[in-house]
């Protein structure tokens, strides 16, 4: 079974102001309420819903740490072609 970490999904999409994935998330859980009885449509909703929220993200651009990892030169302290 696929991990959904909802709640780390549902801050990426508050800190990125993803309204309409928080909307789906609101509905999905909704509907556990108002029909138990629809389990295999809601676990589906619920894996689609995580896989926006990871293909969004993937589009994002990397943090500095993660450039920082990949691009050590662009750690050092001093900048090529500046003068002091």
């Amino acid at each position: 079974m696929k991990q959904l970490y909802i709640s780390q999904r549902i801050n990426d999409c508050i800190d990125n102001e993803w309204a309409d994935l928080l909307t789906q998330i609101d509905n999905i859980t909704q509907n556990v309420i108002e029909t138990p009885s629809a389990g295999n449509q809601i676990k589906a909703a619920l894996i689609l819903w995580a896989d926006s929220v990871d293909v969004r993200t993937s589009k994002l651009p990397p943090e500095d740490v993660e450039l920082l990892a990949h691009n050590p030169s662009m750690g050092l302290s001093g900048n090529f072609g500046a003068e002091d």
